[in-house]
């Protein structure tokens, strides 16, 4: 019985902790990823999709494909303002 009240509580403090975070980041400025939103690591040029069950990797573009992005094709999954999304513009900047 100990066991299992062990584990119950286990769950529960793992369930808390994977809740807050979610809700705690929630803020006005988090990009907002649609079903089917293709997204392009600018970096690697790795291209992915989000279908109903998740991110699916669709393959690596070539220099004229990463040039020449459809309109709407994401680039960064961070917000703009985010700290981490400048730094990795600038990168890009600097290697490109």
């Amino acid at each position: 019985m100990s066991a299992v009240r062990h584990l119950s509580c286990l769950a529960l403090m793992l369930g808390a902790l994977i809740g807050s975070p979610a809700e705690a980041q929630t803020t006005d400025a988090a990009v907002v990823v649609n079903e089917y939103d293709v997204f392009v690591d600018p970096v690697t040029a790795f291209a992915f999709i989000k279908l109903p069950a998740g991110w699916k990797f669709i393959g690596k573009l070539d220099a004229a494909q990463l040039r020449n992005l459809p309109p709407g094709t994401l680039t960064s999954l961070l917000p703009p303002n985010d700290e981490a999304a400048k730094l990795a513009a600038n990168s890009t900047k600097r290697k490109g």
